[in-house]
């Protein structure tokens, strides 16, 4: 039985190096349990499970169905779509994707927050969005 961290790191669109910042654990050890060449010890599982918003047991690959385990792990779903808007902003500002990647990167996480949204009906965050999004196809006008 395999464990989920790729998987889960995978539909995060995380890298291995931005788990690593995250987590605190190295790029090395994580991508050993990964291919499931070593195993966390439990402290380890629960700070993986809780970065993911998954149980342990989910994360081990031991349970079938996903159940968030609390709202700080929503929150920090939340968080890790709001750390990836504000690089891409970055890059867009100092030129190093254009803005229509930037554009295309905002709506991609839109659809992310939007799954969130529909579990949680964050109206707030879903208005941060638009201002966004409405930010950027104005720029986008005046630079043509």
């Amino acid at each position: 039985m395999e464990n989920r961290i790729k998987e889960l790191r995978a539909e995060r669109d995380l890298s291995l190096m931005q788990l690593e910042q995250d987590v605190g654990i190295s790029y090395f050890t994580l991508r050993r349990y990964e291919l499931g060449d070593t195993e966390p010890k439990l402290e380890t599982w629960l700070k993986l499970a809780d970065y993911f918003g998954v149980s342990v047991g989910y994360l081990q690959g031991v349970e079938e169905r996903l159940e968030l385990t609390s709202e700080l792990e929503q929150q920090s779903k939340h968080d890790a779509i709001w750390k990836g808007m504000a690089k891409t902003l970055r890059a867009a500002s100092v030129g190093t994707i254009t803005w229509e990647e930037a554009y295309q990167d905002l709506k991609r996480y839109q659809r992310k927050s939007d799954e969130l949204r529909f579990e949680e009906k964050q109206e707030t965050q879903q208005r941060m969005f638009d201002l966004a999004l409405s930010t950027f196809k104005r720029r986008e006008r005046n630079e043509k």
